[in-house]
């Protein structure tokens, strides 16, 4: 739903708010990252309930460079005001209000701003642009090495967005903690067969497994959206649970169709499948070699990727695992990469991340063993989450 929406259907929005939380631990998932922009008003929104995932997050907003993405979504007249962690670009000089001094926006200040709301991560981007978008400003050798070392000094993580393989390959140079995305647009080489890597490909995985860079496959990302293509995508009995029924009927509707209509309006769904299709194959190919040369996986789903009801809390999580199974991922890398590996990578597992004595009891009761079976992440019993035990099926939605 976008924001007018929202304003439309007010009862609609109220239920999917309400649910979401409950969503996440129906299917499992006790602490959640936020790598978007979140708000005070919002963390307390979700912490105030007497169940809930625990919430980490890194700030009200990204450290974008000045008119890059995701900046570039939002409308000019408040681009600045909704970004208040972007890092100034002198060549994007005449496109910044002259209200903004410079000094405020290096990534030195940018850095402490977000270590200053609780964060515990700094997300940047690196993002020239997709979907026929004017190629966009991105950070600088210079600008993305300062915000290493300014995260590191604060103790904070460097997760940056990148799919590409300019991305990555810039990415993987400089040495970043975390890539928020998988490799799936090969760019020149994205009619390649589906069978083999080229060697820039390659090369460039290589250098993510030598450096040890997490690696977030998010394959959700492009299922999510492949998704609208298909009304049969609504009727699973898996949706049913973590979403309200008439939301779900009002994403079939004219007007829940929209960002079908705005994504595939000149394609036949067979032409939808086989440009998705073809994309994907690449992000597993991709996946697959680094989890075969023991690169360091990181259990990540971006939801939602866009406005896309194929990115349904908790649900998207468990697509998530499938598909990186599908992708062939053994059981037990999918397990670490769920767990130990992200709590970890994110300095948090002195708390969560396995079970010890002395951590949070944010824990899963299964009636099937995931390390032998993928289906065990929808087999789940009994959530316990911060001690308190929840039966799965009293977080299910309620029509």
């Amino acid at each position: 739903m976008l924001p007018h929406h929202m304003e439309a259907n007010p009862e609609l929005a109220k239920q999917f708010t309400s649910q979401m939380p409950n969503s996440y631990l129906y299917y499992g998932f006790t602490s959640l990252i936020n790598l978007g922009g979140i708000s005070n008003e919002q963390l307390t929104a979700i912490n105030t309930r007497p169940i809930h995932p625990d919430i980490y997050h890194t700030g009200r907003s990204g450290a974008s460079v000045a008119n890059g993405y995701p900046m570039n979504f939002a409308p000019e007249q408040y681009r600045f005001e909704s970004t208040p962690n972007f890092i100034y670009l002198e060549s994007q000089a005449a496109h910044i209000p002259d209200k903004y001094d410079p000094a405020d926006h290096t990534p030195k200040e940018v850095v402490q701003r977000i270590k200053n709301t609780g964060a515990i991560a700094v997300k940047s981007y690196y993002e020239s642009g997709f979907r026929g978008m004017p190629k966009l400003p991105v950070p600088t050798k210079e600008i993305m090495s300062e915000l290493i070392s300014e995260s590191h000094v604060n103790d904070l993580v460097l997760t940056v967005h990148g799919n590409s393989l300019e991305a990555h390959s810039f990415l993987a140079d400089v040495g970043v903690d975390v890539i928020a995305h998988g490799l799936w647009n090969w760019e020149t080489y994205r009619d390649v067969p589906l069978d083999s890597l080229p060697l820039e490909v390659k090369q460039t995985l290589d250098k993510i497994i030598e450096k040890q860079i997490g690696y977030t496959p998010t394959l959700t990302v492009l299922s999510g959206e492949e998704a609208l293509a298909d009304l049969a995508f609504l009727d699973q009995p898996e949706l049913q649970k973590v979403v309200p029924k008439k939301l779900l009927d009002w994403y079939k509707t004219e007007e829940g169709q929209w960002f079908a209509k705005e994504l595939f309006s000149e394609l036949e769904t067979g032409e939808v499948h086989k440009i998705y299709g073809n994309i994907q194959a690449h992000a597993m190919l991709a996946l697959k070699y680094l989890s075969d040369h023991n690169a360091l996986l990181l259990f990540g789903t971006d939801t939602p990727s866009a406005p896309t009801y194929g990115n349904q809390p908790g649900h998207n999580g468990y697509w998530e695992l499938q598909l990186m199974k599908e992708a062939g991922v053994p059981l037990d890398k999918i397990l670490s990469s769920a767990t130990i590996n992200n709590a970890k990578a994110f300095h948090l597992d002195a708390n969560i991340g396995s079970i010890k004595t002395g951590k949070k009891a944010n824990m899963l009761i299964l009636t099937k063993n995931p390390l032998l079976d993928i289906e065990a992440y929808n087999a789940i019993e009994h959530v316990i989450i911060g001690g308190k035990l929840v039966t799965r099926e009293d977080l299910a939605v309620k029509n």
